[in-house]
This record gives C-alpha cells, sequence and structure tokens, in this order.
C-alpha cells in the first residue's frame, strides 16, 4: 500500500474509533426560557451534545447565563451579572437573592414556575447554607450558592445537580 493508501484508510477508520469512545447520553439539555417572555430583551439558546448555554439579558439589567450538562449526571448552573462592585454585601445577602431572583424567573411562564421550588428550598435552607459550599437537600441533589465580585461588575452562581 502506498502511504496515500494507509492514509486515507486510516482518516476513514478513525472517525469510528472515535464514535466509540463518546458517551451515549439519554438526555439532551432543552431550553429553560425562550424569547419573547416578559422581562426578556436578549436571549439566545446554543447546544453541543449533552451541553448548552443558554443568556438572557433582563430589564433588570441582569445578564443570565445558564450552563447545562445533563448526561450522566444532571447539572444546571445560574449566572446572574449585574455592572457594580457589591464586595461588601455579607454572604446572607447572596443567599437572600438567589432565593429572590429565582422567585422573580419562575413567575415568567408557567414553564419557569418549578424554580419557585428551587427558591422554596434555598430560603428554608439559608441559614445553614454556605457561600461556595454543596448543600444535599435530598438524596442525591444539591445546591449551592456563590459569588464572584470585582470593581466593574459582580456575578451570583446558584447551581443545582444530581448525582
Amino acid at each position: 500500500m502506498s502511504k496515500n493508501c494507509v492514509f486515507i484508510t486510516f482518516s476513514l477508520l478513525l472517525p469510528l474509533f472515535s464514535c466509540n469512545n463518546q458517551k451515549t447520553c439519554k438526555y439532551k439539555p432543552a431550553p429553560i426560557f425562550e424569547a419573547g417572555l416578559p422581562h426578556v430583551l436578549q436571549y439566545n439558546f446554543e447546544k453541543q451534545g449533552s451541553q448548552s448555554l443558554e443568556s438572557l439579558m433582563l430589564d433588570t439589567n441582569v445578564l443570565l447565563e445558564i450552563n447545562q450538562d445533563v448526561c450522566e449526571q444532571t447539572r444546571q448552573e445560574y449566572r446572574f451579572t449585574v455592572q457594580g462592585d457589591y464586595s461588601k454585601f455579607p454572604d446572607s445577602l447572596w443567599l437572600k437573592e438567589a432565593s429572590r431572583q429565582l422567585v422573580f424567573l419562575s413567575s415568567f411562564s408557567p414553564k419557569q414556575a418549578p424554580l419557585k421550588a428551587w427558591a422554596d428550598i434555598i430560603e428554608t435552607r439559608r441559614p445553614d447554607m454556605r457561600l461556595g459550599e454543596d448543600n444535599e437537600v435530598d438524596k442525591g441533589v444539591f445546591v449551592r450558592v456563590d459569588r464572584i465580585v470585582s470593581p466593574e461588575k459582580s456575578t451570583m452562581i446558584v447551581v443545582f445537580s444530581q448525582q
């Protein structure tokens, strides 16, 4: 065989081997929101395999980005970004704000209504929660609230995961 034939044969077989290494996921990420909802000024949803990124610019000047991974374990990460330095706010305020934002999002349409249950869980467990720590709220179900602050902008992160 010539070098070209070997290269072509290898090139054709390589995708077969690489496909065998890819995991097959039972679920695919679906959008949580959609364009045209109340309070949503801009909307985008991108999906690649078992992961997705959803972006919303809200009329409250909050950029909401939602990362999902729904293959072997389910994980949703909500990032609420606002302009300004919120570094002086106590941890308890971030936990309260996480609950408040989820209640707000749950009011957009019936599809988002289940977010109110997560808000209630955070509010109920808030006295025992610590920023940046996973809190088991049911067997194998976790919630975490965290924050990233800088002089220019601040981001509150809320992560829901199931293992």
